[in-house]
């Protein structure tokens, strides 16, 4: 029989190994961020066969039966002669016999098992969303199954997904046994046959540092507990987790405060302790960021099934919900917690729309509808919960979150698309039936409930919208206090294109204005025409006064913002403008008097007093724009005017009919220019009695060495008297 080859005398020193990082790259560039687990299993694939046939590890990582002498061979001396394939038939391989110095000549002995583990865990996933309906459902779909292409169960995809996990798990073991190998390789023992391997003789030292040992064993750590929390063993799942958590963290610290001089193998791979303050400050956030960001939430979840038994349904989702406020980096797609969550809050919504307790009736337009299908009461409720949710987070809306605020908003209204569907497919059932009392009192709740719903969607955009309006308004109007700078503030000018965005908003909202007077329902179950569905049926009642005083609110305050944009100076278009802001007063009078008759209305009394404060500002701007358009016709007259009269504003230049180049900025200058002031001869006469307080004596030398000797004194008080006499 062939013997296997002895070991290398001289062993390499351990090797580093970043493997986390490395995963990090594969993952970030070939499909697991985008959630396409087939295209990552394909790329292990490709990378295990560049991996095998390195030329200076192929010898034991090939299966091919020509390699029958090389340590991984399992069984070696009791190998079966070549048959049939002859070389390039199948060996069986056991990388455990491979002797410690030979793994650490070569960076693939490790990187092998890596990327199987990383292929079985892809196709593990990928089953997984095919068997949640995340693909076809069907055999071969993704390169994952092969044969036929025919519907598969879920239960049968589960099943796959496990069998893979598994084999994960069997190829991480394998990985962190090998960073912990301490085989010398075969030792020939007395009284056994010639050539007979033994693994006795464990005085190697390790192939990889400690470094490379503890991250090897975190990801073991991490693909069993995986394994775990499929099978439904929360308490090994936990355990795991844990130890995976606990060697991040001590990972983290180590590259943190690693120093030392680093080296580099033949192989490109870095080995002993690394020197580069950079990477180790990468390495510190990658295992900090993975510690909280990946396994915090399967802990936190497997924490929660160990405590669920004794928890009822409204507990289990307060504690989800805690979990997911106090984690907030986690991501969404991988955490456990997160569709745990959704599956409890569908449990929930379904028992409600069994019971009925919720949701069964509604009051639309002074009519008490009662909602009978159980799934419409459930996305009514649903709706509920993601109201709810919407106003929880635009409550504490700031820069950071705003994509949370929007995702929760498109949320609602997918919601009320959805419960509007299910109206509507009710109504298109029963416009094949022939009409009845029966029949039309089903289509009498149904158009109520459809108009119920439509009103809510609109409403919800009207008052964004109209929020949106006002944020654009109050960064201008920014109060009259002190800012930090201990300066007072000032209320700035719109310019024009936020006159332009405000104007845009007022048309939007305009348009959903006439959708709500326009909205189906109301009225009593004796004037309903079955024949249309009470979609052309107009009610008078107070839902239909309101809606009609909140289009002419809107209307005057569209007028008004685009007249202010015709009167800019970069439009100025002043006979426009001014007509504008004459429509814009009288719609505003209009609205007043219909918004006062309407007593119930919601949000009535701010409304009213927003419209008095516009209707002043309307006033105000029509007398802007008059004088501006009289100023600039007469400017256009006017031949030629001096420079000093140009500058002057129009507070200055009351008894001038000399127009200015440039009137619109001529009116009044703010703050007001200073003036020169002609002092009082008063100011010269109490001058005048502190003359003599002066130092004589130096006035005196003084005026000698300027003047001479003839006099000085009388000529310096002449001189003072002279000068204050003057001024006189």
């Amino acid at each position: 029989m062939t013997s296997a080859p002895t070991a290398p005398s001289a062993p390499p020193s351990p090797l580093r190994i970043y493997l986390h990082s490395t995963l990090l790259t594969s993952h970030t560039l070939r499909g697991p961020a985008q959630e396409d687990y087939a295209q990552y299993s394909s790329y292990c694939t490709r990378r295990l066969s560049r991996l095998r046939h390195n030329r200076d590890v192929k010898k034991e990582l090939l299966h091919c039966r020509q390699y029958k002498g090389a340590y991984s061979t399992r069984d070696a001396t009791n190998a079966p002669a070549a048959g049939k394939g002859g070389k390039h038939a199948y060996r069986p391989i056991d990388m455990t016999n491979v002797p410690s110095p030979i793994l650490a000549s070569h960076v693939n002995f490790f990187l092998e098992p890596l990327y199987c583990a990383e292929r079985c865990w892809a196709s593990s996933l990928h089953f997984k969303a095919l068997a949640s309906g995340g693909g076809d459902g069907r055999e071969g779909s993704g390169n994952a199954l092969g044969g036929r292409k025919k519907e598969v169960s879920p239960g049968k995809l589960r099943a796959q997904s496990i069998k893979r996990l598994r084999k994960a798990v069997k190829y991480a073991t394998l990985l962190e046994t090998l960073t912990l190998s301490r085989y010398a390789g075969p030792v020939g023992a007395e009284g056994e046959e010639d050539g007979e391997a033994t693994k006795e003789g464990d005085g190697a030292a390790p192939p990889v540092d400690e470094h490379t040992q503890m991250e090897a064993r975190a990801y073991a750590s991490w693909m069993r507990g995986n394994l775990a929390l499929e099978q439904n063993q929360w308490q090994v799942a936990y355990a795991e987790y844990q130890t995976a958590m606990t060697l991040c963290q001590k990972l983290a610290i180590s590259s943190n405060g690693s120093g030392g001089d680093g080296k580099e193998n033949q192989n490109g791979q870095v080995e002993g302790n690394d020197g580069n303050s950079m990477q180790q400050l990468e390495m510190f956030d990658f295992f900090t960021t993975r510690a909280h960001s990946v396994i915090a939430p399967l802990l936190k979840y497997c924490h929660y099934e160990l405590k669920e038994n004794g928890m009822s349904p409204d507990e289990k989702i307060s504690f989800l919900q805690e979990s997911q406020h106090s984690n907030t980096s986690s991501n969404t797609a991988n955490d456990p917690l997160q569709s745990k969550l959704l599956s409890l809050k569908t449990e929930t919504l379904q028992n409600q729309a069994t019971s009925g307790s919720n949701m069964s009736q509604l009051i639309f337009r002074e009519n008490t509808i009662v909602v009978e299908t159980k799934e419409l009461r459930m996305a009514l409720l649903k709706i509920q919960d993601l109201k709810e949710d919407w106003e929880a987070v635009a409550a504490k809306q700031t820069h950071g979150n705003a994509g949370k605020n929007d995702s929760k908003l498109m949320a609602l209204l997918s919601g009320y698309d959805d419960a509007m569907s299910l109206a509507n497919k009710e109504l298109k059932q029963l416009a094949a039936l022939k009409s009845g009392p029966a029949v039309n009192a089903k289509k009498f709740q149904l158009v109520n409930i459809l108009g119920y719903v439509k009103y809510q969607k609109l409403k919800l955009l009207m008052a964004r919208n109209e929020g949106l309006v006002n944020g654009i308004l109050k960064g201008q109007s920014t109060g009259s206090g002190k800012g930090d700078n201990g300066k007072k503030k000032t209320k700035k000018e719109l310019t024009l294109k936020q006159l332009e965005e405000v104007a845009h908003l007022y048309d939007a909202l305009l348009q959903d204005a006439r959708a709500v007077a326009s909205l189906p329902g109301g009225g009593s179950l004796e004037d309903f025409d079955p024949s249309e569905n009470g979609s052309t049926a107009v009610v008078e009642d107070e839902f239909l006064l309101e809606a009609n005083a909140n289009i002419l609110r809107l209307r005057a305050l569209r007028c008004y913002y685009l007249g202010r944009m015709h009167s800019s100076p970069l439009v100025h278009k002043y006979p426009e403008a001014v007509a504008l802001l004459d429509q814009a007063e009288s719609l505003a009078s209009e609205a007043l008097e219909e918004i006062a008759a309407c007593d119930k209305m919601e949000g009535g009394d701010e409304m009213l007093e927003h419209l008095e404060k516009v209707v002043g500002e309307i006033k105000g701007e029509k007398c802007r724009v008059v004088a501006v358009s009289y100023l600039n016709k007469k400017a256009s007259f006017s031949s030629s005017s001096s420079s000093s009269q140009s500058a002057s504003s129009l507070l200055h230049r009351l008894h001038s009919y000399e127009v200015p180049s440039n009137p619109t900025k001529s009116i009044a200058s703010v703050p007001p220019k200073l003036e020169p002031m002609v002092c009082k001869p008063s100011f010269f006469d109490v001058a005048l009695n502190y003359i003599s307080e002066y130092p004589g004596e130096e006035l005196e030398s003084a005026m000698e060495e300027c003047w001479g000797k003839k006099d000085s004194g009388v000529a310096a008080q002449e001189f003072w008297v002279g000068f204050a006499v003057d001024k006189l």
